[in-house]
């Protein structure tokens, strides 16, 4: 094996033994950081529960920020892809991380997070994301509703669409407890984790008390960041589909925030332009 396969074989080992110990501390930590932010923006999260539609200043930042997330995504998709394939440094690390955590996560461990992986399986998906949507037509959110079914749908077919691309080899190991049908590249449970949990805060920032806010934020990345490290801990998945899933995931909720953004703004504005000609 050359030296820096062999650099990236180490990484990889030395990540999947401190895997079990490292995530809930990485996670706590993360969680209170969100927690502590949040505390700090209740006011003017407040302010903003005020205001029916952003002001276009906002929205143009807002979609600015958004195109500029997804070309950073977008950019460091194409480099796990290209470190895709037999013999490359990345999978050699891919390797050794997921042969590491077999042997040095506890049992009890992995069998808990196989449990837990299931909330993010494409049945309970669809019944979640379609109790969702009936409740936000019930209630007269409408567009949202739309949104809502349209992200998530378009995120299940998209993974698929590059899972046929890339056409990625799940891992092997005699120490897994679960078996997956399909590619492996990217993660789809994770990136639908990613689009779910990252609508639903969405939606909790247009629609809920401000009290409820911050939680439901901090929440959905706890959930998708943990339904996301269980496909690693139990050898489903590579460490890089999980990054790529991360990165579709995101990209794609970014496009659909930006959408909704621009179309609700573009509502309100003609909407507005219509009582000012009826007034007139």
């Amino acid at each position: 094996m050359p030296v820096e396969h062999a650099d990236w074989a180490a990484l990889g080992e030395r990540i999947g033994t401190l895997a079990w110990p490292g995530f809930p501390i990485v996670l706590a930590v993360l969680v209170a950081v969100l927690a502590l932010t949040g505390r700090r923006l209740e006011g003017p999260l407040r302010q903003h529960a005020g205001r029916a539609e952003p002001r276009p200043r906002d929205l143009v930042i807002g979609l600015v920020l958004g195109f500029g997330a997804i070309v950073v995504l977008a950019m460091l998709f194409a480099r796990l892809a290209a470190g895709l394939g037999d013999g490359r440094p990345m999978g050699e690390m891919d390797d050794a991380l997921s042969r590491a955590i077999g042997l040095h996560t506890p049992m009890a461990v992995r069998q808990a997070f196989g449990w837990f992986t299931h909330l993010g399986d494409p049945l309970p998906m669809v019944v979640y994301c379609t109790a969702a949507a009936l409740l936000l037509w019930r209630h007269g959110h409408r567009s949202f509703a739309v949104g809502w079914v349209l992200a998530n749908g378009g995120n299940a077919a998209l993974n698929l669409s590059l899972k046929n691309v890339f056409e990625r080899v799940r891992p092997v190991h005699d120490t897994a407890l679960a078996q997956a049908p399909g590619f492996s590249f990217p993660s789809g449970h994770t990136s639908s984790a990613v689009v779910m949990w990252g609508m639903l805060a969405y939606l909790a920032l247009r629609l809920a008390p401000p009290r409820w806010q911050v939680p439901v934020l901090v929440l959905a990345v706890a959930m998708a960041l943990s339904i996301a490290a269980s496909r690693v801990f139990l050898q489903v998945h590579y460490l890089t589909d999980i990054l790529a899933g991360l990165c579709s995931g995101s990209a794609w909720l970014a496009v659909c925030i930006a959408s909704l953004e621009a179309a609700r703004h573009r509502r309100r504005l003609k909407a507005h332009r219509a009582n000012q000609a009826a007034t007139g």
